[in-house]
């Protein structure tokens, strides 16, 4: 099983949207509201910048190597473990997939660095036998690319594998895998089912049961 982090395994929404304000901050920006920050994650760090930068003032540009995106790690780095904590019923369910012997891997586009200390930092680390981040390979999601290597990491056909996530990002990762992908809709970043096919679940419990049907 491949599952996204922010948004389907931790609720990240109040740090990630604190870090982006203390960017605007030091910009001498308006602050955004949190709803819009929320907005703007699931594409990776440099994605969520360009898109605060462009709300709060459209005349700015984000490169790969600006300073800014820089800062905004720094500031998230600062902030990761504030508020963040596992969504209802993830711990316990993380617990009986790895009991019943499920192969799960983390596959998120956050930066792996701030993703491996949210992960350890919640003690999540134990369910997981690979996490890959937005810069762990060339491509991130929906390229398939990500989905591929967790697959290899947890030595597993990539075909017998869920790519669960929040956001169209991640289905269409999925589709682009040629694998199956499940919505979740219990995240509250992304709140509208994406297009196409994708099997949904609204509890955590639920992925437990799908993982054992499959």
């Amino acid at each position: 099983m491949l599952l996204d982090l922010d948004g389907t395994l931790v609720d990240s929404r109040r740090d990630l949207a604190t870090a982006a304000n203390l960017l605007m901050r030091e910009l001498d920006l308006e602050p955004i509201p949190l709803k819009t920050v929320v907005s703007f994650v699931g594409r990776g760090a440099r994605t969520l910048v360009r898109r605060a930068l462009d709300h709060a003032d459209p005349a700015q540009r984000v490169s790969r190597t600006d300073p800014r995106l820089r800062r905004f790690l720094a500031h998230y780095e600062s902030v990761l473990l504030d508020t963040t904590a596992p969504f209802p019923g993830v711990r316990a369910g993380l617990a009986q997939l790895k009991a019943r012997g499920v192969p799960m891997a983390v596959v998120t586009n956050k930066p792996i660095s701030p993703a491996l200390r949210v992960i350890d930092g919640l003690g999540l680390t134990e369910y997981f036998g690979g996490i890959l981040g937005g810069d762990s390979l060339p491509t991130r999601k929906p390229a398939p690319e990500m989905l591929i290597e967790a697959a290899r990491m947890l030595h597993v056909p990539l075909q017998s594998c869920l790519m669960v996530g929040d956001s169209d990002v991640d289905m269409e990762a999925a589709e682009s895998a040629g694998i199956r992908g499940v919505w979740c809709s219990w995240g509250g970043f992304h709140p509208e089912q994406p297009r196409g096919e994708c099997e949904r679940v609204d509890v955590f419990d639920e992925l437990v049961l799908l993982a054992r049907s499959s």
